[in-house]
């Protein structure tokens, strides 16, 4: 079974997304918030989800993405805190949270200030930090440097080099690979993916971004992780199934979905 890493699903069109993802054999996925709205969002739908769909693995990461860092303010930050207490068994991520200098849809020092308190709120409630880095490594780091990070950690949509992946793995992260990789133009994913431990490395859609080919341009769906990961065992020259397990076996580990009984 395959496991979806980072997605944003909606409420819409479930009954043709689970038909896909039965089809392709994915079993679970994390829901993923970018705000203080879409997080609480994915907290409500996934618990519907889960209820409807008993078979399915599904965990939620509450969080601000850079985009929306403007919006990071003290009763903000609350509300996540909030969504983690009274959700304990189905939060287990902080994020997408991190920098983005490339857009700089919000200033980079708010981008800064609600990556750092997001990296506190994963410390203090043990929860895996869930990382959205683009443009930005050095400062990546250096934040890491500053604030130290938690026993967790995922480069989510990683779209480094082989040195920054061994960067971040020098850190304890986990990466995670999109669609990105069966891009033409994308070789130095796929050679950052080719340094990484098997163990240490994840599979997502992104959903509804970042669709693989041959369905770029198209809207994303949890079920293309398959394709995703399909493509990535026959670049590292392993079994399909045996990856699918690993990735699998990776998705759980990090973000602890057996010690939260997902």
């Amino acid at each position: 079974m395959w496991f979806d890493s980072h997605a944003h699903p909606t409420a819409q069109g479930w009954s043709d997304e689970l038909d896909a993802m039965r089809e392709q054999e994915v079993g679970g996925f994390v829901a993923v918030g970018t705000s203080v709205e879409s997080s609480a969002e994915m907290v409500r739908l996934s618990r519907q989800l889960r209820q409807q769909y008993p078979e399915l693995t599904i965990g939620v990461a509450v969080g601000i993405h850079p985009h929306d860092a403007d919006s990071a303010s003290k009763e903000s930050l609350e509300t996540l805190e909030g969504m983690i207490k009274e959700n304990p068994e189905i939060v287990c991520g902080v994020g997408e949270c991190g920098l983005d200098l490339f857009y700089e849809y919000s200033n980079p020092k708010d981008q800064e200030a609600a990556f750092r308190a997001q990296i506190a709120l994963a410390k203090r409630f043990d929860r895996t930090l869930v990382i959205h880095t683009r443009d930005a490594w050095e400062d990546t780091f250096r934040i890491f440097d500053d604030e130290g990070v938690p026993d967790r950690l995922i480069m989510h949509c990683f779209v480094g080099g082989p040195l920054e992946a061994r960067r971040s793995l020098d850190y304890g992260a986990y990466l995670s690979f999109s669609g990105i990789a069966t891009f033409k133009n994308a070789e130095e994913v796929r050679q950052a993916f080719l340094v990484a431990p098997l163990e240490r490395v994840l599979v997502e859609t992104d959903a509804p971004y970042l669709a693989p080919v041959p369905l770029r341009g198209r809207p994303n769906h949890i079920g293309n992780v398959a394709i995703t990961g399909s493509f990535l065992a026959e670049l590292r020259g392993v079994d399909p199934t045996k990856f699918a397990g690993q990735t699998w076996q990776n998705t759980i580990e990090v973000f602890q979905l057996q010690h939260k009984n997902l």
